[in-house]
């Protein structure tokens, strides 16, 4: 199954996933990552990045 591009998305996210997938790009661009091995791992990820005492990477 492709994921659609974030411009792809028929309707915008909500706050903190938009939170969570800024953080996880700029992850990216800076070279680390995290594999997620399935839809429920992403889910407590998306999770655990859009609580609100979780601290931004820095």
């Amino acid at each position: 199954m492709a994921v659609p591009e974030p411009h792809e998305w028929v309707d915008e996210p909500d706050p903190a996933t938009k939170r969570a997938i800024d953080e996880a790009l700029e992850d990216l661009a800076a070279g680390r990552s995290v594999i997620c091995e399935s839809d429920d791992a992403f889910d407590t990820l998306l999770n655990v990045l859009s609580a609100d005492s979780y601290p931004q990477a820095s």
